[in-house]
């Protein structure tokens, strides 16, 4: 642990507090991928450019004893995905550039990497080796043919946009184009590529049949599948005949990985038969059907907890897919979990149906691999203490996992802080969990400034993970709280679901049991409290402060603040209606009792409202409701606005709004708090 009361020698170099602009001092590793004879491992790291504005990954390959680290890619590159051929001879990885990526191979015996296919501009995602290491599987997304793109590779702005279906943009990636994802596959000699599915919707998560003579992968492919984005299908395709088949599986998601069993005759996945209900209140599980759609099986259900890496942070990264993992028998498979602020590695007995929990208590693993004898597992992994690294773990002895990799062990090292503490209270009888960060030469019997921060989802969770938002405002001296209060994922499903058609309780209650307990604590000064959050944060932000003066001071961050009109302007605002019970002119007074704006009139609490003008999630004129009436109604409010940023400023937005954000931020809670 690292904390401000640390002695420092007079021959050590001095030491820092954590500032906004360590941003660009932080080394991320994504995506471990390990060796077949589990050795060696390749990832990527990321980093931000303060100069350029702009972000870079690299490729790194160590040994999974921690030994041999070495950068394998070089320059301002944004290469990922890397994988390893079956042979452990070459790495295909993606090289992404403006508007276009290409797949590159990477020999090992200390040859340049060179590009392999020649497609034209467009996404390519999830890449895949053949058994026999002579195919590449991967999808592809080409750039519509209407989409123009200017002499320095930039797309155009259209002339019009002629909408015509219910789901027409992403946050994140903006408006769609006349073309779909689909699986292609290339040669691995020659780089030939050839486009293998066809039609009006879009492909995902296609992996190999052991045999190699076919693959299966999921899709939309329901009648009007924009409006019902909640039902995936599994489809096989012989690479023979070309013919495709639908696998008969219940209906619901199943948009977090795909696998066959080592005999090729079951196929596992992770997702749910209950679509339609609120987002994140059903939890996903692991499932398996045999390939001819036979026998399905759902596991996970005693364990309550959801498959779905959806742990929030700044650093660390969300939402991350790692496909289920059979061992080599079949008789298990290793699936991912949230569960109470940490993401853990499950082992599941598939005759049993029994759930074995493999990695250490406190671990938050992102995105994992397996070596091919199912001996070791290599994974990204986040702590409280220090930003992500990578570690491993041995599957067949009873140990603990082994950090391999040190990219921000110099950071750390050069920096004073007081290590986020894990904290437990109760609302009456319901049990809550959050942490707490301290600020610098921390004492006890003094009165500090305190920040409650919201988390966003509203089904996600805050976990263990170093967090650089909650650090810098406890540097600028606040006692900050994050908690996940009910309705937050990784708690099991009564608790998800407790504010399905009322967003905002019980959170709200449970919201201010956390600031009670902090209070408790004697040192809190109660009369300097201030609240923050972003999304479904930004929208109990605006509740809050429409419903309480207790606290001095709020920035609300991407918000909601009326459900009727975010039911129309955000990307997938129709699912309201599966949160509402019905559109809102079917459930107009439920809409209406929960919208922050019905209760405006009663904010008086200094307000800072932070948007982002691409944001398609939240729609940007979620915050233009608060700012115009607020200003109308004379109270103290300001507006910041950041150009082109989506949904997800604070965890991946160009760094020097990044750094922008947060200083608004420490800004608006000194002028009030301090």
């Amino acid at each position: 642990m690292v904390v401000t009361t640390e002695r420092v020698s007079k021959n050590m170099p001095k030491k820092h507090p954590i500032c906004i602009d360590d941003l660009y001092k932080f080394r991320i590793p994504l995506e471990p991928n390990l060796s077949s004879a589990g050795q060696h491992v390749v990832f990527t790291v990321e980093r931000m450019d303060k100069k350029d504005k702009k972000y870079y990954s690299n490729l790194y390959f160590t040994g999974t004893n921690g030994r041999g680290l070495k950068q394998l890619t070089f320059g301002k590159r944004n290469d990922h995905s890397p994988t390893w051929s079956p042979d452990d001879k070459t790495i295909a990885f993606i090289r992404k550039k403006e508007t276009s990526s290409q797949i590159w191979l990477l020999p090992m015996d200390g040859d340049e990497a060179k590009p392999l296919t020649k497609l034209p501009r467009g996404t390519i995602s999830d890449i895949k080796w053949s058994p026999n290491g002579k195919k590449i599987l991967f999808l592809f997304h080409p750039l519509g043919k209407e989409v123009k793109v200017s002499k320095n590779g930039k797309i155009e702005t259209p002339v019009y946009r002629h909408i015509k279906e219910i789901w027409y943009r992403m946050d994140g990636q903006g408006f769609f184009d006349s073309e779909n994802t689909h699986v292609w596959i290339a040669n691995a000699n020659n780089g030939s590529a050839k486009q293998l599915v066809f039609g009006d919707y879009d492909d995902m998560s296609p992996c190999w049949a052991p045999n190699g003579q076919e693959i299966s992968f999921i899709s939309f492919r329901e009648k009007n599948w924009r409006l019902r984005n909640e039902e995936h299908d599994i489809y096989r395709l012989s690479l023979k005949s070309g013919k495709i088949k639908k696998v008969k599986t219940p209906p619901g998601p199943k948009d977090c990985g795909l696998s066959y069993s080592p005999n090729g005759k079951n196929l596992a996945y992770i997702g749910h038969s209950q679509p339609y209900k609120g987002w994140g209140e059903i939890n996903y599980c692991l499932n398996t059907v045999s390939i001819t759609g036979k026998n399905h099986r759902q596991f996970g259900e005693k364990t309550d907890r959801t498959a779905f890496m959806l742990t929030l942070g700044d650093i660390t990264p969300a939402f991350l897919i790692t496909p289920p993992v059979w061992s080599n028998n079949g008789k298990s498979i290793y699936y991912g979990i949230a569960k109470d602020g940490r993401q853990h590695i499950v082992k599941t007995n598939l005759e049993m149906k029994k759930d074995k929990i493999i990695t250490m208590k406190d671990t938050v693993a992102c995105t994992w691999s397996i070596d091919t004898r199912r001996t070791l597992i290599v994974y990204n992994g986040a702590s409280l203490e220090s930003p992500d690294e990578l570690f491993t773990l041995k599957l067949n002895t009873a140990g603990t996992a082994k950090q391999i990799t040190r990219l921000n062990g110099q950071y750390v090292n050069s920096r004073t802080y007081s290590v986020a503490v894990e904290i437990e209270f109760y609302n009456g009888t319901q049990k809550l969990m959050g942490w707490m960060v301290k600020p610098p030469n921390f004492n006890p019997k003094k009165k500090y400034p305190f920040i409650l921060n919201i988390h966003g989802g509203p089904r996600c969770q805050y976990g263990r993970t170093f967090y650089h938002e909650m650090y810098v405002l406890a540097q600028a001296g606040y006692v900050v709280m994050y908690t996940n209060p009910r309705g937050s994922q990784g708690y099991g499903e009564k608790f998800a679901k407790a504010i399905r058609g009322k967003w905002a309780e019980p959170a709200m209650s449970d919201l201010m049991a956390a600031v009670d307990y902090a209070i408790s604590l004697g040192y809190i000064d109660k009369s300097r409290l201030g609240v923050t959050g972003g999304s479904y944060g930004g929208y109990m932000t605006n509740w809050i402060v429409t419903h309480s003066d207790r606290f001095k001071a709020a920035v609300t961050q991407r918000c909601v603040s009326d459900l009727s009109s975010m039911f129309g302007n955000s990307d997938i605002g129709w699912d309201m209606a599966w949160e509402f019970g019905g559109a809102p002119w079917e459930s107009r007074e439920a809409y209406l009792k929960w919208s922050p704006m019905t209760y405006i009139n009663k904010c008086t609490t200094p307000l800072l409202i932070i948007h982002s003008e691409f944001d398609l999630r939240c729609n940007i004129e979620q915050g233009d409701q608060m700012f115009t009436a607020l200003k109308y109604l004379k109270q103290d409010v300001e507006y910041v606005r950041f150009p082109e940023e989506p949904h997800g400023l604070s965890r991946h937005g160009r760094p020097d709004r990044r750094e922008a954000r947060l200083k608004f931020i420490v800004d608006w809670f000194d002028k009030y708090l301090k």
